[in-house]
């Protein structure tokens, strides 16, 4: 179940990649410098570390007007653990930078449900270029089905609401300090029951999500998590 959320929460960060603004260069939130690796640490309200994750950049590519990067995701820094290594591509044409969420989710990350099918449905949210304070964005949803043998196991359903620029903020992380656009939003998180929070997170063009910050129904900080080492 843990490795499910941190999944999850992967997937979460990863809906926030889709720009639909044909006429604009795409602005990307994720690393491009094939080679390069991101670690991101996990905190939880005590400032315990609890996990960490790592994306590394496979391949950039960039041909007859597309810009693709390969991206692969694991919860070891080697990528020894298998269940917890999976691939995925974000991709810019004719000014539309999207993420191919079904590759984002490998059913072999999740070893409970190892064998068994998965199908990823999305409903993707917009990252428009040249953002500004006080902008309200587009929600954004994403359901995971599993089944065995064609009989439906379970189905994880997570929903994005309420997305809000809050402003621009430097923020400093033991990986550096970095120009940040701060998102603020609520999630719904419906498996066997349903969890509700809301997040704050900072992004970084050519980086990603620096910072995060999760919050409980009530408003209490429940954990965060940022960027603790950048390698090239």
């Amino acid at each position: 179940m843990k490795k499910l959320l941190l999944i999850v929460s992967i997937i979460i960060s990863g809906l926030f990649f889709t720009n639909n603004l044909k006429a604009q260069e795409c602005d990307f939130y994720f690393p491009v410098e094939k080679g390069t690796v991101v670690e991101t640490t996990s905190y939880d309200k005590k400032n315990k570390e609890t996990d960490k994750y790592y994306q590394e950049v496979l391949d950039y590519s960039k041909n007859n007007g597309i810009t693709e990067v390969k991206i692969e995701t694991r919860l070891d820094e080697e990528g020894v653990d298998t269940l917890g290594v999976h691939q995925f591509s974000v991709r810019c044409e004719n000014g539309e930078f999207y993420v191919n969420m079904g590759a984002y989710v490998d059913k072999n990350s999740m070893s409970a449900y190892q064998g068994m099918d998965m199908e990823v449905d999305t409903d993707n949210m917009t990252m428009p270029s040249n953002l500004s304070a006080g902008q309200t964005l587009n929600d954004g949803r994403v359901s995971i089905k599993i089944s065995n043998s064609g009989v439906k196991m379970m189905t994880l359903t997570v929903n994005i609401t309420n997305r809000k620029v809050e402003g621009f903020e430097k923020i400093t992380t033991p990986a550096g300090t970095f120009d940040c656009v701060k998102i603020s939003f609520d999630s719904d998180m419906k498996m066997i029951f349903k969890i509700k929070t809301s997040s704050v997170q900072w992004f970084a063009k050519d980086i990603g999500i620096v910072k995060s910050e999760n919050y409980d129904k009530k408003g209490k900080l429940t954990g965060t998590s940022m960027i603790t080492k950048i390698t090239k």
